[in-house]
């Protein structure tokens, strides 16, 4: 049973004399200063008071330890060789009360802990209930609860332990590993596994965690272009917050780098791990960049008017990042931007820039930029023929002195007078421009019209979107200007397909052919004056959309496309006369196809035309059909299986996977099996449509001279290791009994030949879990023989 919150603070209050008794807070009760394990049998003399300067590294919410640690102290070991970590922690006083949790750091740091629930693979947080309060991951069933199954481990893996006090006593404790199959001594010195470069320096990351302390500056030389080069200073994560160990230091090299080029990195100097293996001396070769150097173009001043300056990069370094200030608020993150600035003056623009280890340089230019003069006149009305026109200047010239002045007229005359009179000869539209420049060279334009006794102004709307086969509806939509004092006589259409109409301000017509249609309107005035427009009216054909079909392996979903036009979209059915289509888009995934399946598709244009309705088909490829022949059941020690797909599949590609960690290839094989035990065998077949097939086969590997038994088995109903049984071979008077957890019989035969199928003694099936078998006979010599183990029940 687990304990609560509620009662774990109650234990608090019933030992308040012991706190007093137990020793400050220790490097060791943090992760990052954990004591090394190096040894099958650690005794830990005293337990510890408090939780370390990190007080919070197990979070409650998602660990079994729901308090966090409680007067605890972490261990670490790194796994030599692959197996079972099994340990027992035995209190020196058999009424303690202990928990423990293990934390799998082989990618990860200390600091991960309380946030990533997938690295806690094993945890304990129980009442002492009896077994002299002993508890750890060993296996035991005889105190359920306090005891866990022991946790399979990697060679190179590495782990954390905690263990936490909870009823605070100061008396130790015992952690014995030698039950454990895997090995803990760490006797490999670590190596330098990898080099990076950084703004100041060289990242080095060992292949294990090595001790803070062994690890010094003078441990270390840099050598290369441009030197010497001095290691000034060792940096680490964990060992600059106190802790013990870590396996990346950043390397500080004195003087910066001024060319990039490879440079050699050497260990010279001891530095061990945590269990006292020295590294080697090693030199390794690393690219060292130049650190980023700011740099940009000078710019020549521009005029306020219509300034837009171009800024650029010119340093030697990559750059990742740029960060430019204008210097009025202005920003910009391009390599090349462009900028205009609002007020005339001085503007200092800096430049930050970023490589692509984050190292940064700044610099800065000033920019100027001078005041321009605004050129403005008097807006003027239409005339009248043979009326003088007065021009007035409204010009500026903030910050500066007005230099040159001039008027441009549309009939070709030049006037330098601020303000004049000027009579034009001929009606019409006279563009007119003044131009102002000031001291410093700056100039500005304004233009305006002045028209006299104008044309009529034509206009007219055309339809949007009409499809072929509906009438287009053109609206007129000329004028005169409100001076004028001219009245429209008459206009005339010219529809483009050979149709003239004579007036009408609205015109409906059926095109015969879609496209872009020409269409000219003539308006004139009473007064003879005329005017002529023309303008497009689009007449949409639309046309079924782009298809693309596909084949593709039986069972398999297909893709089709059916592309519609820019703005379209491509309907699908079912049926050619179906009326409402089951997918609107230009691709459908189709369900798995068996045998073709047709589709038909639309397209509804943009403008709502809708095309003809066409075809568009899935196709399968046909798979071939086969079997595995061969053995099923071969004996040690040759073992010898001969397996090949029979049928009519035509392959380009074998792949065998032989259920012992081993492949084979080709459309027979011949293989060897190293133990007993009952082998899946896989079978995956591309064909030469690139379809993939796969088969399966069981061989069952039998040792006559031994007991086999497999370790799980699944009685799901699904005809697929449904049974467990032992496998014997001429043995007498045979026994076989299996208990559950409790240590109560829920099954018994003394058949050989008879296998369980998850059963108990009552006729019910039994729970998923562990359960250990027990085997005793004679073999063939008379020999008493007897075995015990394990299995495993998955439901």
């Amino acid at each position: 049973m687990k304990r609560s919150l509620a009662l774990g603070l109650l234990a608090m209050l019933f030992f308040p004399a012991l706190f007093a008794q137990l020793p400050p807070n220790q490097p060791e009760q943090d992760c990052f200063s954990a004591i090394p394990l190096c040894q099958n049998v650690y005794f830990q003399a005293n337990a510890y008071q408090g939780r370390g300067l990190e007080p919070d590294e197990i979070n409650g919410t998602i660990s079994c330890m729901i308090l966090g640690e409680r007067n605890s102290v972490w261990y670490i070991f790194k796994v030599q060789t692959p197996g079972n970590l099994c340990f027992t922690i035995t209190p020196v006083d058999s009424t303690d009360d202990y928990d423990w949790a293990v934390y799998n750091l082989t990618r990860a740091s200390c600091s991960r802990i309380g946030v990533d629930p997938s690295l806690e693979v094993a945890c304990n947080f129980t009442y002492n209930t009896g077994c002299a309060g002993e508890t750890g991951p060993n296996g035991r069933n005889d105190c359920p609860g306090q005891f866990e199954s022991c946790i399979p481990v990697l060679s190179g893996e590495t782990y954390v332990l905690n263990v936490s006090n909870f009823n605070a006593s100061n008396a130790g404790y015992t952690i014995d590993f030698s039950q454990s199959d895997a090995t803990l001594y760490d006797d490999q010195a670590p190596q330098i596994v990898n080099l990076t470069s950084f703004c100041t320096g060289v990242e080095v990351e060992f292949s294990e965690n090595v001790l803070c302390s062994s690890v010094a500056p003078g441990d270390f030389s840099f050598a290369g272009p441009d030197g010497p080069y001095v290691i000034s200073q060792v940096l680490s994560e964990q060992c600059d917050q106190g802790g013990a160990f870590d396996r990346r230091f950043r390397l500080v090299v004195d003087p910066p780098i001024q060319q990039a080029g490879n440079y050699t990195l050497s260990l010279v100097g001891p530095v061990n791990d945590f269990c006292g293996n020295g590294a080697a001396p090693s030199s390794g070769t690393i690219f060292m960049p130049l650190p980023p150097t700011a740099a940009m173009a000078p710019l020549a001043p521009q005029c306020l008017g219509g300034n837009l300056f171009t800024f650029s990069y010119t340093g030697p370094s990559a750059v990742a990042a740029y960060q430019w200030d204008f210097g009025d608020g202005g920003t910009s993150r391009v390599s090349t931007p462009q900028y205009s600035f609002p007020a005339f003056g001085d503007q200092q623009v800096s430049l930050i820039i970023r490589d692509n280890n984050g190292c940064e340089d700044t610099t800065s230019e000033v920019i100027t930029v001078w005041p321009a003069p605004v050129a403005r006149a008097l807006q003027l009305p239409p005339v009248c023929e043979d009326e003088p026109v007065t021009f007035i200047s409204l010009s500026q010239y903030p910050g500066s002195a007005l230099q040159t002045f001039s008027w441009r007229l549309g009939d070709g005359s030049i006037m330098s007078q601020t303000n004049f009179e000027h009579v034009f000869e001929e009606p019409g539209h006279y563009p007119t421009m003044i131009r102002t420049t000031n001291s410093f060279g700056c100039e500005d334009t304004a233009s305006m019209r002045v028209t006299v006794r104008p044309k009529p102004t034509v206009d007219f709307v055309t339809e949007e979107d009409v499809c072929l086969g509906e009438p287009a509806t053109l609206q007129f939509a000329s004028s005169l200007l409100p001076f004028e004092q001219d009245n429209i006589a008459s206009w005339t259409w010219d529809l483009g397909d050979s149709t003239v109409v004579e007036g009408g301000e609205t015109i409906t017509h059926l095109y015969g052919t879609g496209g872009g249609q020409e269409v000219a309107l003539v308006v004139r005035s009473d007064k003879g004056c005329a005017d002529t427009l023309i303008k497009e009216q689009m007449i949409w054909d639309p046309q079924p959309p782009q298809l693309t079909f596909d084949t593709v392996c039986i069972g398999r979903q297909a893709f089709l496309s059916a592309v519609p036009d820019d703005g379209g979209q491509t309907r699908w059915y079912t049926e050619f006369s179906g009326t409402e289509p089951f997918l609107v888009g230009a691709s459908y995934q189709t369900v798995p196809v068996l045998l073709p399946q047709t589709y038909f598709v639309e397209q509804l244009t943009k403008q709502g035309c809708l095309s003809d309705r066409v075809s568009i088909t899935a196709s399968p490829w046909q798979l071939g059909e086969g079997e595995i022949l061969g053995d099923t059941l071969v004996e040690l020690p040759q073992a010898i299986a001969e397996l090949s797909l029979q049928g009519d599949v035509e392959g380009v590609e074998y792949r065998w996977n032989m259920g012992d960690d081993e492949f084979e290839t080709g459309p027979s094989v011949t293989h060897q099996y190293q133990h007993a035990g009952i082998f899946k065998v896989d079978l995956l077949v591309v064909d030469i449509h690139g379809c993939e097939q796969e088969w399966r086969h069981w061989v069952e590997v039998i040792n006559p001279s031994r007991i086999l038994a497999a370790s799980a088995f699944t009685p799901n109903g699904d005809d697929i290791n449904d049974e467990w049984r032992v496998i014997v071979q001429a043995m007498e008077a045979f026994e076989l009994r299996i208990y559950n957890r409790q240590g109560r019989v829920v099954f018994q035969s003394m058949d050989p030949g008879a296998g369980w199928r998850g059963i108990g003694e009552d006729g019910r099936p039994v729970a998923e879990g562990v359960y250990v078998f027990h085997v005793k006979g004679r073999d063939a010599e008379g020999k008493q023989r007897e075995e015990s183990g394990t299995v495993t029940l998955i439901r």
